[in-house]
Protein backbone atom coordinates (compact mmCIF):
# COMPACT_ATOMS: atom_id res chain seq x y z
CA UNK A 1 0.00 0.00 0.00
CA UNK A 2 1.93 3.37 -1.08
CA UNK A 3 1.97 5.98 1.74
CA UNK A 4 0.97 9.18 1.10
CA UNK A 5 2.79 12.37 2.23
CA UNK A 6 0.54 14.75 4.29
CA UNK A 7 -0.55 18.34 2.68
CA UNK A 8 0.59 21.34 5.01
CA UNK A 9 -3.06 21.31 5.87
CA UNK A 10 -3.31 17.97 7.60
CA UNK A 11 0.22 18.37 9.42
CA UNK A 12 -1.46 21.58 10.69
CA UNK A 13 -4.39 19.31 11.90
CA UNK A 14 -2.13 16.72 13.99
CA UNK A 15 -0.23 20.09 15.55
CA UNK A 16 -3.76 21.42 16.73
CA UNK A 17 -4.84 17.48 17.75
CA UNK A 18 -0.82 18.00 19.94
CA UNK A 19 -1.43 21.16 21.06
CA UNK A 20 -4.76 20.35 22.84
CA UNK A 21 -3.34 18.14 24.93
CA UNK A 22 -0.41 20.06 26.29
CA UNK A 23 -2.51 20.85 29.30
CA UNK A 24 -2.80 17.88 30.95
CA UNK A 25 0.97 17.54 32.71
CA UNK A 26 4.07 19.36 32.07
CA UNK A 27 5.75 15.52 31.73
CA UNK A 28 3.31 16.00 28.46
CA UNK A 29 4.72 18.79 27.05
CA UNK A 30 8.42 18.15 27.81
CA UNK A 31 7.78 14.58 25.69
CA UNK A 32 6.24 16.50 23.17
CA UNK A 33 9.80 17.39 22.31
CA UNK A 34 10.88 13.50 21.62
CA UNK A 35 8.01 12.67 19.35
CA UNK A 36 7.02 12.63 15.62
CA UNK A 37 4.17 15.02 15.36
CA UNK A 38 1.10 12.84 14.01
CA UNK A 39 -1.69 10.52 15.22
CA UNK A 40 0.51 8.60 17.20
CA UNK A 41 1.64 11.82 19.20
CA UNK A 42 -1.83 11.91 20.39
CA UNK A 43 -1.90 8.97 21.95
CA UNK A 44 1.76 9.00 23.76
CA UNK A 45 1.02 12.34 25.13
CA UNK A 46 -2.14 10.83 26.90
CA UNK A 47 -0.35 7.69 27.62
CA UNK A 48 1.74 10.06 29.85
CA UNK A 49 -1.07 11.55 31.16
CA UNK A 50 -2.44 8.29 32.37
CA UNK A 51 0.92 7.35 33.36
CA UNK A 52 1.15 9.73 35.68
CA UNK A 53 -2.26 9.92 37.19
CA UNK A 54 -1.60 6.19 37.90
CA UNK A 55 2.01 5.25 38.45
CA UNK A 56 1.24 3.60 41.84
CA UNK A 57 -0.23 0.92 39.89
CA UNK A 58 1.92 -1.61 38.53
CA UNK A 59 -1.09 -2.98 36.70
CA UNK A 60 -1.20 0.78 34.89
CA UNK A 61 2.34 0.62 34.17
CA UNK A 62 1.94 -2.98 32.54
CA UNK A 63 -0.56 -1.29 30.22
CA UNK A 64 1.49 1.56 28.86
CA UNK A 65 4.19 -0.92 28.64
CA UNK A 66 1.72 -2.82 25.89
CA UNK A 67 -0.19 -0.13 24.57
CA UNK A 68 3.29 1.63 23.77
CA UNK A 69 4.51 -1.62 21.86
CA UNK A 70 1.80 -0.99 19.38
CA UNK A 71 2.17 2.62 19.21
CA UNK A 72 5.83 2.07 18.01
CA UNK A 73 4.46 -0.56 15.49
CA UNK A 74 1.81 2.13 14.80
CA UNK A 75 5.03 4.27 14.12
CA UNK A 76 7.39 2.55 12.65
CA UNK A 77 7.00 3.11 9.21
CA UNK A 78 11.29 2.68 8.63
CA UNK A 79 11.35 -1.09 9.45
CA UNK A 80 8.09 -2.01 8.38
CA UNK A 81 7.89 -1.67 4.97
CA UNK A 82 4.20 -2.68 4.46
CA UNK A 83 1.35 -0.42 5.85
CA UNK A 84 -0.99 -3.32 5.48
CA UNK A 85 1.72 -5.01 7.87
CA UNK A 86 1.87 -2.17 9.91
CA UNK A 87 -2.06 -1.70 10.49
CA UNK A 88 -2.52 -5.41 11.21
CA UNK A 89 0.60 -5.94 13.55
CA UNK A 90 -0.40 -2.70 15.23
CA UNK A 91 -4.40 -3.83 15.71
CA UNK A 92 -3.06 -6.97 17.58
CA UNK A 93 -1.47 -5.39 19.82
CA UNK A 94 -3.64 -2.68 20.44
CA UNK A 95 -6.34 -5.35 20.79
CA UNK A 96 -4.57 -7.57 23.71
CA UNK A 97 -4.49 -4.18 25.51
CA UNK A 98 -8.26 -3.79 25.35
CA UNK A 99 -8.94 -6.86 25.83
CA UNK A 100 -6.46 -7.42 28.97
CA UNK A 101 -7.38 -3.80 30.42
CA UNK A 102 -10.96 -2.88 29.13
CA UNK A 103 -11.79 -1.54 32.44
CA UNK A 104 -8.29 1.06 32.58
CA UNK A 105 -8.72 4.75 30.71
CA UNK A 106 -6.03 3.50 28.47
CA UNK A 107 -8.00 0.91 27.06
CA UNK A 108 -9.81 3.98 24.97
CA UNK A 109 -6.49 4.79 23.37
CA UNK A 110 -5.86 1.31 22.20
CA UNK A 111 -9.21 1.06 20.80
CA UNK A 112 -8.57 4.61 19.36
CA UNK A 113 -5.33 2.87 17.50
CA UNK A 114 -7.16 -0.01 16.54
CA UNK A 115 -9.77 2.71 14.74
CA UNK A 116 -6.93 4.62 12.62
CA UNK A 117 -5.18 1.38 11.77
CA UNK A 118 -8.63 -0.04 10.42
CA UNK A 119 -8.91 2.53 8.54
CA UNK A 120 -5.74 2.25 7.02
CA UNK A 121 -6.43 -1.31 6.16
CA UNK A 122 -10.29 0.42 4.23
CA UNK A 123 -12.35 -1.16 6.94
CA UNK A 124 -14.21 2.11 7.36
CA UNK A 125 -17.28 0.39 9.33
CA UNK A 126 -15.47 -0.88 11.90
CA UNK A 127 -13.12 2.08 12.10
CA UNK A 128 -16.16 4.20 12.66
CA UNK A 129 -17.56 2.07 15.06
CA UNK A 130 -14.59 1.78 17.58
CA UNK A 131 -14.47 6.15 17.32
CA UNK A 132 -17.71 6.44 17.92
CA UNK A 133 -17.25 4.21 21.32
CA UNK A 134 -14.20 5.99 22.25
CA UNK A 135 -16.42 9.16 21.84
CA UNK A 136 -19.07 7.95 23.72
CA UNK A 137 -17.01 6.28 26.88
CA UNK A 138 -13.64 7.53 26.61
CA UNK A 139 -11.63 10.24 28.72
CA UNK A 140 -13.13 13.98 27.60
CA UNK A 141 -9.92 14.74 25.91
CA UNK A 142 -9.59 11.21 24.38
CA UNK A 143 -13.39 11.78 23.34
CA UNK A 144 -12.79 14.61 21.57
CA UNK A 145 -9.60 13.45 19.76
CA UNK A 146 -11.91 10.68 18.81
CA UNK A 147 -14.79 13.20 17.46
CA UNK A 148 -12.41 14.65 15.70
CA UNK A 149 -10.95 11.53 13.85
CA UNK A 150 -14.54 10.77 13.51
CA UNK A 151 -15.69 13.86 11.51
CA UNK A 152 -12.35 13.54 9.34
CA UNK A 153 -13.61 10.22 8.27
CA UNK A 154 -17.00 11.47 7.29
CA UNK A 155 -15.60 14.34 5.37
CA UNK A 156 -13.45 12.06 3.63
CA UNK A 157 -15.93 9.52 2.39
CA UNK A 158 -17.97 12.52 1.60
CA UNK A 159 -20.79 11.69 4.39
CA UNK A 160 -20.75 15.90 4.90
CA UNK A 161 -23.30 17.01 6.56
CA UNK A 162 -22.44 14.17 9.61
CA UNK A 163 -19.17 15.76 9.55
CA UNK A 164 -20.92 18.96 10.53
CA UNK A 165 -22.66 17.10 12.81
CA UNK A 166 -19.99 15.90 14.99
CA UNK A 167 -17.39 19.09 14.40
CA UNK A 168 -20.60 21.35 15.54
CA UNK A 169 -20.32 19.57 18.38
CA UNK A 170 -17.66 19.62 18.97
CA UNK A 171 -16.93 23.16 18.81
CA UNK A 172 -19.75 23.94 20.70
CA UNK A 173 -18.28 21.25 23.56
CA UNK A 174 -15.07 23.45 23.63
CA UNK A 175 -13.51 20.13 24.42
CA UNK A 176 -10.85 20.63 21.34
CA UNK A 177 -8.95 23.45 19.89
CA UNK A 178 -11.15 25.69 18.61
CA UNK A 179 -9.08 27.04 15.41
CA UNK A 180 -8.76 23.24 14.42
CA UNK A 181 -12.56 22.79 14.88
CA UNK A 182 -13.72 25.89 13.29
CA UNK A 183 -11.59 25.49 10.26
CA UNK A 184 -12.56 21.79 9.48
CA UNK A 185 -16.61 23.45 9.85
CA UNK A 186 -15.56 26.37 7.84
CA UNK A 187 -14.43 24.10 5.03
CA UNK A 188 -17.32 22.19 5.04
CA UNK A 189 -19.70 24.62 5.06
CA UNK A 190 -17.79 25.93 2.26
CA UNK A 191 -18.22 22.28 0.40
CA UNK A 192 -21.74 22.10 1.45
CA UNK A 193 -22.58 25.72 -0.33
CA UNK A 194 -23.87 27.02 2.93
CA UNK A 195 -21.44 30.68 2.80
CA UNK A 196 -22.69 32.61 5.48
CA UNK A 197 -21.67 29.89 8.13
CA UNK A 198 -18.17 29.55 6.74
CA UNK A 199 -17.73 33.04 6.34
CA UNK A 200 -18.63 33.61 9.68
CA UNK A 201 -16.07 30.82 10.71
CA UNK A 202 -13.19 31.98 8.54
CA UNK A 203 -14.04 35.50 10.09
CA UNK A 204 -13.55 34.15 13.81
CA UNK A 205 -10.81 32.47 13.11
CA UNK A 206 -9.10 35.52 11.97
CA UNK A 207 -10.26 38.20 14.66
CA UNK A 208 -10.42 35.07 17.34
CA UNK A 209 -7.11 33.36 16.89
CA UNK A 210 -5.07 35.43 14.86
CA UNK A 211 -2.29 33.35 16.29
CA UNK A 212 -3.23 30.00 14.63
CA UNK A 213 -1.81 28.17 11.95
CA UNK A 214 -4.92 27.79 10.19
CA UNK A 215 -4.93 32.03 10.16
CA UNK A 216 -3.58 32.20 6.46
CA UNK A 217 -6.27 29.75 4.73
CA UNK A 218 -8.77 31.71 6.25
CA UNK A 219 -7.76 34.85 5.09
CA UNK A 220 -7.53 33.00 1.81
CA UNK A 221 -10.77 31.62 1.74
CA UNK A 222 -12.60 34.98 2.88
CA UNK A 223 -10.66 36.80 -0.38
CA UNK A 224 -12.18 33.68 -2.56
CA UNK A 225 -15.38 34.21 -0.98
CA UNK A 226 -15.47 38.05 -1.86
CA UNK A 227 -15.26 39.27 1.93
CA UNK A 228 -12.58 41.73 4.00
CA UNK A 229 -10.82 39.73 6.59
CA UNK A 230 -11.94 41.72 10.07
CA UNK A 231 -9.05 42.27 12.19
CA UNK A 232 -7.69 40.47 14.91
CA UNK A 233 -9.29 41.13 18.32
CA UNK A 234 -6.66 43.21 20.49
CA UNK A 235 -5.26 40.58 23.08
Amino acid sequence: MPRTKMTRHQLKEQDEITTSLHKFTDIAVAQKKEITIGLAAVAVLVIAFFGWSYYTSSRNARAQMQLSQAINIFNNTANIKSDKERYEKTIAEAQKVYDQYRSLPIASIAQYYIALSQEGLGDRAKAVQNLQEVAGRGDASVKAVAQFALGALYKKSGEIQKAIDIYKQLYDSGGYSKAAVAYELATLYEKNNQVDQATNLYQRLVSDFPDSPFRQNADDALKRLGVTAPPPKPS
